[in-house]
């Protein structure tokens, strides 16, 4: 991965000091505050490390610092071999399957054998080895400049940035301190065409002068992606003009086109083994995503152990699982492209099993199988930017031996991780081993996460601290709005603090809470009843429907009582809340509220088969009532209409089938009546239409011949009076 291709310039802080540009190298989230402190509550982190009293210490002002900081290393290179002139350059021998394999011996005098791999501006690979006062550099980082577009062959490309910022002294003064010289640096290893990897390489090559220069072949034409030329083009050119000037100047051997795994190089008491991505070259042919995929990787080995330096070795394609084979167990792994998920599969992962993980670039890029060993086993990961910015180690330099593999005091780096397929996620190491830990990280997420003096995070569980209460969820992380913890509903404000008490808006809803704690179902305050949503906690307005019941919540959310006009209608809320249906008695009046609505009826209404007929203020009528300028009448005790013959004050009245009030003659049964303008049934005599009538005691026509009042009188047959009969 290229630096500057990456973005991570976001990620450093750069600022001016007296002229000199000034890096942070840590993440902005990851630096702990002193131990002890809690200031969580403005959200800044607090000491993760108790043992570490510079566990928060700021990235280095200059490469120089780092420099500085290393320099009592330098002691170590100072009985170093001054010169490999005499080292046999190259030479063939016959490897174990036949084949002839290339081997480059350069055998030292006397020193310690390791490797180092240096911390870096960004995810960059700078890696020195040294053995018997011999030395060999793979990469060697991110340096300063980018073309500016001038020259066709280099044009201006997405992505490309012109680095103000690089790691161009720091690793020729890490090289200069660790005894590095003109004389005794055996080989230079590009191993492929990224900024990040050997934008330094002419720099080194023209200080130190290495015997052998080794980098796959690289064209531009080859990428099949063109949004990843970049610069790679430019780096690459610039790395074999000074290996070609090398060439001439004192006799530098160019290694390219690598096309077996039997290229080996005598370091010392070290073996190094080149092993190209694609030794066939097909990308010539067929061409290739990424120059990445066009790489020489390094296993070394030295006293029965190894290490296998990845470069940025993917998985994509196959790569690893081609490569894992040939590779094998490792006790050392610097891995593949810088710990991406691209790369460091579970099967490459299990097939080398490291038990030290070196990961050139920021903890936050790694997928979970890269570091499952660390914390379901006993390897240990070093993630070199996190190594600088907690704990100011330059390198991890990890020293051969027969009796294994040794490194340098790791124990001032402290860091955490957040994990994705973990519960907690939130891990906390220190010097390269789960640690426990106590206080707030913030990860690169941006989540909050809580340590009570334990590697993991609390997870699922509330934390008091500084007199705050907090609720880490499942994956550990802090939370804020609202939570469940299994049994009631609490609330956790922007910073994570739980609530207090009282009525409080929440995302335009009201809420009313205890200790942070969401009040449900009905509440009663200040004289007022309110309905708080049972699975919610959210106040109620407007009507609810409670346990089969309807309620109206004014706006202000308190419960509604009595008469109440809502729309066009008007409805009852009885004293417990509840809407009333059906025949309401109120203040001397009968009143009648839709059976499914609950809305007062005016006018006719059928009820229970019977009419009713309620006046605009719902009343029910009783008694007389004319409607339209029809007469009805309406029981005065049930209010029912009236039909048939009906006895109102004394008199005798007939309501039609339509409740209407009869006048005039009518035909019931078998006789027939008269009745008056009023209504009432006449008796008696009556003169009508020039014609007398005699109605009985019951209303009912005479006809034939009658006794009244004493005479016999005959009536037809239509009721007519015709006369006496005698």
């Amino acid at each position: 991965m290229n630096l500057r291709h990456g973005q991570l310039w976001q990620r450093l802080g750069l600022t001016i000091v007296s002229g000199i540009l000034v890096a942070s190298l840590a993440p902005s989230a990851a630096a702990a505050p002193t131990n002890g402190q809690n200031m969580h509550g403005d959200m800044e982190s607090t000491d993760l490390d108790a043992s570490s009293s510079d566990s928060g210490v700021s990235a280095p002002d200059t490469a120089q610092d780092r420099a500085a900081s290393d320099g009592a290393d330098a002691s170590d290179a100072s009985e170093s071999a001054d010169s490999v002139d005499e080292a046999t350059a190259s030479s063939e021998e016959e490897s174990a399957d036949g084949v002839d394999a290339q081997v480059y011996t350069f055998p030292g005098t006397d020193g310690p054998t390791r490797i180092h791999i240096l911390t870096t501006t960004g995810s960059a690979d700078a890696i020195l080895l040294e053995s018997r006062g011999v030395f060999a550099m793979i990469d060697g980082a991110e340096g300063v400049g980018a073309p500016d577009g001038k020259d066709p062959r280099y044009p201006l490309r997405e992505g490309v940035v012109n680095a103000a910022l690089g790691d161009t002294d720091w690793v020729l003064g890490y090289m200069s301190n660790h005894g590095v010289t003109s004389s005794n640096l055996a080989f230079y290893l590009g191993t492929h065409a990224h900024s990040d990897h050997i934008d330094n390489a002419d720099e080194i090559i023209k200080k130190f002068r290495p015997k052998v220069i080794l980098s796959p072949e690289y064209s531009d034409a080859w990428i099949t992606d063109k949004s990843r030329l970049w610069d790679n083009q430019w780096v690459y050119d610039n790395m074999m003009a000074a290996a070609r000037w090398a060439q001439g100047a004192y006799g530098a051997s160019i290694v390219q086109n690598i096309k077996d795994y039997n290229t080996h190089i005598a370091l010392g008491d070290m073996d190094v083994q080149i092993i190209p991505t694609d030794p066939a070259e097909n990308y010539k042919k067929t061409g290739v995503r990424d120059a990445d995929l066009i790489a020489y990787t390094a296993k070394v080995s030295a006293f029965g152990h190894s290490a296998y330096l990845a470069a940025d070795l993917e998985t994509r394609g196959g790569y690893e699982d081609r490569i894992a084979p040939i590779v094998g167990h490792v006790d050392m792994l610097k891995a593949g492209h810088h710990g991406l998920p691209s790369s460091n599969s579970s099967a490459f992962m299990k097939a080398l099993s490291p038990s030290m993980i070196a990961q050139t670039g920021p903890e936050w890029y790694i997928p979970d199988n890269l570091t499952e060993s660390v914390i379901h086993g006993d390897s240990s990961w070093v993630p070199m930017m996190d190594l600088w910015s907690s704990g100011h180690i330059p390198s991890l330099i990890a020293t051969f031996a027969p009796s294994g593999i040794s490194y340098n005091d790791l124990s001032a780096a402290s860091w955490g991780h957040e994990y994705g397929r973990e519960s907690p996620r939130a891990w906390w190491f220190k010097g390269g081993r789960p640690a426990a830990t106590t206080g707030w990280w913030k990860g690169s997420s941006g989540s909050w996460y809580y340590f009570a003096g334990k590697p993991s995070a609390e997870a699922s569980t509330w934390v008091y601290d500084g007199g705050q209460w907090y609720w880490m969820d499942a994956t550990g992380a802090m939370v804020t709005g609202w939570i469940h913890d299994g049994k009631d509903w609490y609330y956790l404000d922007s910073e994570g603090h739980l609530a207090g008490s009282g009525w409080t808006q929440i995302g335009g809803l009201w809420y009313y809470l205890n200790g942070g704690r969401a009040a449900l179902g009905w509440f009663y305050d200040a004289g007022s009843w309110y309905y708080l949503d049972a699975s919610t906690g959210a106040m109620a307005v407007g009507w609810t429907q409670i346990d089969g019941q309807w309620y109206f919540l004014r706006s202000s959310g308190a419960m509604a009582t009595g008469w109440m006009n809502s729309g066009s209608n008007w409805y009852y809320l009885s004293g417990s809340g509840a809407m009333a249906t059906g025949w309401l008695y109120d203040a001397g009046s009968w009143y009648y509220l839709d059976a499914t609505t609950g809305a007062m009826v005016t006018g006719w209404k059928q009820i229970g088969g019977q009419w009713y007929f309620l006046n605009s203020s719902g009343a029910m009528v009783t008694g007389w009532m004319n409607d339209g300028g029809t007469w009805y009448y309406l029981d005065a005790t049930t209010g029912a209409m009236a039909t048939g013959w009906a006895q109102v004050d004394g008199k005798w009245y007939f309501l039609r089938s339509s409740g209407a009030m009869a006048t005039g003659w009518m035909n019931s049964g078998s006789n027939w009546y008269y009745l008056s303008g009023s209504g009432a049934m006449a008796t008696g005599w009556i003169l009508d239409g020039g014609a007398w009538y005699y109605l009985g005691d019951t209303g009912a026509m005479a006809t034939g011949t009658q006794e009244i009042d004493g005479r016999s009188s005959t009536f037809s047959l239509s009721g007519r009076w015709v006369g006496y009969a005698s």
